[in-house]
């Protein structure tokens, strides 16, 4: 796990709607009330469209979006996420 985070804190986000089954991961920062969602294109078969010097973890994925919140909400999380699939045309 990167520095950068408190490997005590993360939470997977997921849509399983319309016979889908995405799921990002989102872990809290160490320094700042920020979580950092990263979403794995390669598990999916998804081709990556984020800039090429995005935060990439190995396991985890690339960062696709950051929520600034001390704490994150399951249900606000999933909404994101599931408006990040539709914008990104992956649902």
């Amino acid at each position: 796990m990167d520095n950068l985070y408190d490997d005590k804190y993360h939470l997977h986000l997921g849509y399983y709607q319309d016979n889908c089954d995405y799921e990002s991961i989102a872990f809290k920062r160490k320094s700042e009330d920020i979580w950092d969602i990263f979403f794995d294109f390669k598990a999916y078969g998804i081709k990556n469209n984020t800039p090429e010097n995005e935060l990439t973890l190995n396991s985890y994925g690339t960062r696709i979006f950051s929520i600034r919140n001390k704490e994150i909400d399951y249900d606000s999380g999933v909404h994101q996420f599931k408006q990040w699939l539709s914008i990104n045309k992956i649902i």
